[in-house]
């Protein structure tokens, strides 16, 4: 009943942020792009490039973005949550969900008090608020973060073939919402399989069972790629853009180091000769979108190779700009231009640093003898991995911020029953008059059971 009360307190936070504060969507970005997509869907147009069709009206086939959250705006619009503001609140009603599901996996890691903190922290933590409000893919993705973590351990507790399935179909959905699931695929599968059996036909078997169901999910919009673009594009064309604007010149020295850049109107070739940054999709005059982005992807990883020596530097940045310890007030500063509120934007990256702080400390103390706690790790270490090889961005933390709320949550109720349960285990009797059950049985037992005797 708490949890219910939590969610519902969850979407008022953050219905109350949509009206008072909240940015409008920019005219030009992910945003409104999202929305001429959903509507151009709802219209019957298919999934067309979005600027072009809304000031040329000329129809070009695209798979730039994951086609999840369009298919969600072209649904509630055909239900009639077809105005800004509408859309914007059913993302505040996903981010309502993410808290749900937020508390029951910390109720399934650590009992009722970790799942009700869990869902205390993600209700108000700022970073996620902002993303529920801004109107992209990112709320779909933290929903799914915390989705993919309770299925997986339902794998966990019981690998069925049911299981595995559910695990392919959750983690299938999420690769249509964010590319950064991709890599979550093969490591989730990998340690749940590696870790159900010894043997490697059961290991194969199980792994093979979630991918088929992953790949399932997948095929439908993969076979609508291959027939518009006749190449294999399985979830986006948008690596091409991500790798073109993420290595060039400016995205490599000076203010603007480990960011993504456009070159549109910067006139970047003036800084960087010969290297300008993200240009815009080439399409047309026979060019299709997944020939222009092989074509940006090709010149992107170009100028990589080129650069090697620039790459860790780089990497360090790009990882720094994601956890705000690097150009944080900058970055907060570019939020707005995304939609988000800047305020809050800080405020949601310390939140997330303190979160992730104390839940690594409780694992370093002691939470990693309990493995199954190690999943959200696997999920942020995901997404930082993803990071490195892209570009700096707060937002593209969503898909771990439930994962870090969760480590933070365990951290702290350890810490609580520790201090509570100390003395009666220095003594070796709890109350009642039973003794203390040895400290490694205590390590041992199973999450959310009470370690003495009421």
């Amino acid at each position: 009943m708490l949890l219910f009360v939590l969610v519902a307190v969850a979407f008022v936070i953050r219905v109350d942020a949509l009206r008072n504060g909240a940015p409008d969507v920019p005219e030009f970005g992910d945003g409104h792009n999202y929305q001429v997509l959903g509507r151009d869907l709802a219209d019957g147009h298919g999934f067309i490039r979005p600027v072009e069709f809304e000031r040329t009206g000329v129809r070009i086939a695209t798979a730039e973005y994951p086609p999840a959250l369009p298919v969600v705006l072209a649904v509630a619009d055909k239900l009639g949550v077809d105005g800004e503001t509408g859309r914007r609140t059913l993302l505040c009603l996903v981010g309502a969900i993410t808290v749900g599901l937020v508390g029951l996996v910390g109720r399934r890691l650590g009992g009722d008090a970790v799942g009700l903190l869990a869902a205390a922290l993600a209700a108000v933590h700022p970073a996620l608020v902002n993303l529920d409000v801004s109107l992209g893919s990112e709320s779909l993705a933290a929903c799914l973060g915390a989705a993919v973590l309770l299925a997986a351990l339902a794998v966990w507790d019981s690998p069925t073939w049911r299981r595995w399935i559910a695990l392919g179909v959750v983690l299938g959905v999420g690769c249509l919402v964010r590319s950064e699931f991709l890599l979550l695929v093969p490591v989730l599968l990998g340690v749940l399989a590696w870790r159900q059996s010894e043997a490697w036909p059961a290991r194969l078997r199980s792994a093979g069972i979630g991918l088929a169901a992953v790949v399932v999910v997948l095929a439908p919009w993969t076979v609508r790629n291959a027939v518009a673009f006749h190449r294999f594009v399985p979830v986006s064309n948008n690596l091409g853009s991500v790798l073109r604007g993420a290595n060039c010149g400016p995205a490599y020295h000076g203010p603007y180091k480990g960011l993504w850049v456009e070159s549109l109107s910067t006139q970047t070739s003036a800084v960087d000769p010969g290297h300008e940054c993200f240009t815009g999709f080439a399409v047309g005059n026979g060019t299709d979108e997944a020939e222009a982005a092989a074509t940006l992807r090709d010149d992107g990883l170009s100028y990589a190779k080129h650069h090697l020596g620039d790459l860790p530097g780089v990497a360090v940045a790009r990882l720094g700009r994601t956890v705000g310890l690097y150009r944080f007030q900058q970055q907060a500063n570019f939020a707005r231009l995304e939609g988000r509120d800047t305020a809050r934007e800080r405020g949601g990256t310390r939140a997330f640093q303190l979160f992730a702080v104390v839940g690594l400390a409780g694992v370093a103390a002691g939470g990693w003898r309990k493995r199954e706690r190690l999943l959200p790790l696997t999920v942020l270490g995901a997404v930082l991995v993803t990071v490195v090889v892209t570009y700096g961005n707060p937002r593209f933390r969503a898909t771990a911020e439930p994962a870090v709320v969760l480590l933070a949550a365990l951290a702290v109720v350890d810490l609580v029953r520790w201090l509570a349960h100390g003395p009666v285990r220095r003594a070796g009797v709890v109350p009642g008059g039973f003794e203390a059950e040895p400290a490694e049985q205590i390590d041992d037992a199973p999450s959310g059971q009470d370690l003495v005797a009421p």
